[in-house]
């Protein structure tokens, strides 16, 4: 195995479940595992909130759910991003459920659906707000009158998705506001759906109103919460660290650059330990002159440009040799580099950070 891998932290996992849980009790879980899990290694982490009790999965792609079914995974799964016509076969082969919000989709399903000889479950997908996919409000009665016609697929719920949960807080109360009064005027129609969703991880903190009967938390199952005031209320525990391994060191002189373009130049002399870890692996070049790693307990600057395969890190006089433990995320002693400070640094979000962590980088489960 590579001295490079993301250690999963299991029990956090499961007391991140358990802690969202506790927020939402009436609510059932979809789980959301698209994205490799966020970075985190989809299958795994799927089969081990199966156990623990999710009620739902949800992804982004019909070949991911594929690959969950193909794994054992064996309660519903929900494609929640509208997927492509030739598509069709895999839903209906996977028994996966479709968001929607296509007429010509949800056709395609419907007569794969019925030359295989099976019904599929689907979740009508409301635009409140996000403007990326789903029916407008003043065209769901049409869609839901296109959608009786389709005897082979069954709308078992209804959803909507937040744009701003996690800092606008009025825009997000409007929009669920529009999907409820949406829902209520539904219901005086005669649709009734079994379930209702929208919240998202921000929502499930923000917004009782919003968790409804199925919840969808991401970000914070993995131990990160959707915004800083929302830590104490999900008290969630990160479950990922990136470590690698110091793989040679050597001494350079006062005036020497290290690395591509010579964007670093000691101005004393000092120390330069290499790491087995580059934007190959998704330690991305926009951390270049701006990311730190931990080696025993101690903060140092990794400098220069950050290579495909490798970066190097100024240990100045340090006693580091090859083969000690580097944290990239995590914890080491008393000093802690989590996905939101390096987020923090290149202006992006820690949804990237994780999801960048490369398929080549070995996820071990401890």
């Amino acid at each position: 195995m590579r001295a490079t891998v993301a250690e999963i932290n299991i029990q956090n996992l499961k007391h991140n479940y358990n802690r969202i849980k506790a927020i939402a009790p009436q609510s059932k879980m979809m789980a959301i595992v698209k994205a490799n899990a966020y970075g985190h290694g989809m299958v795994k982490i799927a089969k081990i909130l199966q156990e623990e009790g999710s009620d739902f999965f949800g992804v982004a792609f019909a070949d991911e759910g594929a690959i969950l079914r193909d794994n054992g995974i064996t309660k519903p799964i929900v494609v929640l991003f509208p997927g492509a016509i030739h598509e069709a076969p895999i839903y209906c082969n996977y028994d996966l459920q479709p968001i929607a919000s296509s007429k010509r989709f949800m056709t395609a399903i419907n007569e794969e659906a019925k030359n295989q000889g099976v019904d599929i479950k689907a979740h009508l997908l409301i635009e409140t707000g996000m403007h990326r996919e789903g029916i407008k409000v003043e065209l769901v009665p049409d869609f839901l009158s296109f959608m009786s016609e389709l005897k082979n697929i069954e709308l078992i719920a209804a959803c909507t998705h937040f744009a701003t949960a996690q800092d606008n807080k009025e825009f997000a109360l409007h929009q669920l506001r529009l999907f409820l009064d949406t829902i209520d005027n539904l219901k005086s129609d005669g649709y009734f759906f079994q379930y209702l969703h929208a919240a998202n991880s921000a929502g499930i903190g923000n917004f009782p109103d919003a968790q409804l009967n199925i919840i969808r938390p991401g970000l914070s199952l993995y131990g990160y919460p959707p915004a800083k005031d929302l830590e104490e209320v999900f008290a969630v525990k990160p479950i990922m660290k990136l470590l690698t391994k110091v793989i040679i060191t050597h001494r350079i002189k006062q005036g020497e650059s290290v690395g591509y373009s010579r964007l670093f130049i000691a101005d004393k002399d000092t120390t330069i330990a290499t790491l087995p870890l580059g934007y190959g692996d998704g330690f991305t070049r926009a951390q270049t002159g701006k990311a730190n790693c931990l080696i025993n307990g101690k903060k140092y600057p990794i400098v220069g440009s950050i290579c495909m395969d490798a970066c190097m890190v100024d240990v100045g006089d340090d006693n580091i040799k090859s083969g000690d433990q580097v944290v990239i995320i995590g914890n080491q002693g008393s000093e802690s580099i989590l996905a939101t400070d390096i987020a923090r640094v290149i202006n992006t979000i820690p949804y990237e950070v994780t999801t960048a962590i490369a398929a080549r980088v070995p996820r071990v489960y401890v």
